[in-house]
């Protein structure tokens, strides 16, 4: 009965978004409710949900045909996250490529996200093109698919326009998110449902020690060996194991 409790109360708080959107003081309230050990495998499930944001190079100044795939980019600087660049017109690139694994875990067939994080105070226009074609333009652009069916080894250049304004602009990073193949259970997926028993177990559950006990061996299946030996069947095996 517990079990349909929980599985009934995960899914009410997935539908509300809760679940989905964890903030980062419940996701720290979770993590204190369970083992080191439960901690770890939660947090290198987390690692597999997103691309690393790699490096990109930015030119001040408008430059012709700069979403250009052969233009070379080598002697721009590299942008830091998180700081303030010029009011003129600018351009960020960066080739982005699947790698053969991540962390262990391979990509194939997933659908990768894009965000450019960029903000003055007002709009920002941008300007997004993927291997010299554009695929978006406006201010407070949502997501947008980098690659969908991923196959180890695509490359795609992107490149971002942003345009003159009043202000600085602010470049926050570029989150690249990651849908997992349908075909395999989702770490991210698993990630979240640990996360939500930890914080529902002591409210629903008649038996904490007992419930929090299966809770831990759950996420003791989750076989991080056979991760970081890239063993893809042992590793999805695992977390149909914990579910």
């Amino acid at each position: 009965m517990f079990r349909q409790a929980l599985r009934l109360s995960f899914l009410l708080l997935l539908i509300s978004g809760i679940a989905r959107a964890q903030s980062a003081q419940d996701v720290a309230a979770a993590e204190k409710l369970i083992s080191p050990s439960a901690r770890d495998a939660v947090n290198r499930l987390g690692e597999l949900s997103h691309l690393p944001e790699g490096q990109w190079r930015y030119h001040i100044g408008n430059v012709a045909h700069g979403e250009d795939p052969a233009l070379d980019d080598s002697s721009w600087p590299v942008a830091q996250p998180n700081s303030d660049y010029s009011t003129e017109a600018m351009w960020f690139r960066q080739w982005i490529e699947v790698p053969k694994t991540l962390q262990g875990y391979d990509l194939t067939g997933a659908r990768i996200w894009f965000q450019f994080n960029a903000w003055v105070n007002g709009p920002l226009p941008q300007i997004i093109y993927f291997n010299g074609r554009r695929v978006a333009m406006g201010d407070d652009l949502a997501p947008i698919v980098l690659v969908d069916q991923a196959k180890p080894g695509d490359r795609i250049l992107v490149a971002v326009k942003l345009l003159a304004t009043v202000d600085r602009k602010h470049f926050a990073g570029t989150p690249m998110n990651i849908d997992f193949a349908p075909n395999r259970p989702s770490p991210e997926d698993m990630r979240e449902e640990f996360l939500t028993a930890a914080l529902l177990v002591p409210s629903l559950s008649k038996d904490i020690p007992a419930d929090q006990s299966t809770l831990e061996r759950s996420i003791a299946q989750v076989d991080l060996k056979a991760l970081d030996s890239a063993d893809q069947s042992a590793f999805d095996a695992s977390l149909r194991a914990a579910q």
